[in-house]
């Protein structure tokens, strides 16, 4: 069902947050400074995301000049790329007024806690084998 879809995409992008902080975690533990954890998102943007849920909640596409363009939402991930201001463990992505505002990926934001974090790294290593963090 259309609802089920769209709230598996809304665990995926907790699951994303979760990993990201545990990583972070890990990456503070080993003493390693030169790798961050940083998250962000583009929030709702002209996409052609945008356009299907709109036409799937709607019955038809709502236009995309309704939203921030496609180049608005990259916004937040070229601020984690270029900024040196980011850290580990920031999220960034457009707050109410559209402006980037940073968010700690942590409760009561975001819904991250250390059992959390522990389950998606676990599964993340049964998927694809042990994770190796150097300091």
């Amino acid at each position: 069902s259309t609802h089920a879809s769209y709230a598996r995409y809304h665990q995926t992008k907790l699951a994303n947050l979760a990993f990201c902080s545990a990583l972070k975690d890990r990456l503070e533990s080993s003493n390693n400074n030169r790798i961050q954890a940083v998250a962000c998102t583009p929030g709702v943007c002209g996409t052609d995301m945008f356009v299907h849920a709109t036409t799937v909640m709607n019955g038809r596409p709502a236009p995309r000049s309704m939203v921030p363009s496609v180049e608005d939402g990259s916004l937040a991930q070229l601020k984690c790329i270029f900024d040196p201001t980011v850290q580990s463990g920031d999220l960034w992505g457009p707050g109410r007024d559209g402006k980037l505002e940073k968010t700690m990926m942590q409760p009561p934001q975001i819904l991250v806690d250390e059992k959390t974090k522990k389950q998606i790294w676990q599964v993340c290593e049964d998927a694809v084998g042990a994770f190796e963090i150097q300091s």
